[in-house]
């Protein structure tokens, strides 16, 4: 099983947490950095099944990057829900 792990102290921004999920997710240049864009790669992009690692996400948040950060969690626990044989969240 594919492994990606996130880390949220990599990043400053919540731009840069999509720039992160591209490189680590091998997901291609086109990739439109939206909540929408990323649920498409999840579900008809990348391997599975995998395993996503979230680690340090538990601190305050601007609100900016909160509302931003939060889609794209929301997209990975959406995905595990749907599909749970094919993706695992780990919150560390």
């Amino acid at each position: 099983m594919k492994k990606y792990i996130f880390d949220r102290n990599e990043f400053k921004w919540a731009e840069e947490f999509y720039d992160l999920i591209q490189k680590e997710m091998n997901i291609p240049d086109w990739f439109g950095k939206n909540a929408d864009a990323l649920w498409d790669m999840l579900t008809g992009y990348i391997d599975t099944p995998c395993e996503i690692v979230l680690k340090n996400f538990t601190g305050k948040e601007n609100d900016y990057n909160e509302e931003i950060i939060t889609k794209i969690l929301q997209c990975f626990f959406d995905a595990e829900k749907q599909f749970p044989n094919d993706f695992k969240i780990k919150i560390k």
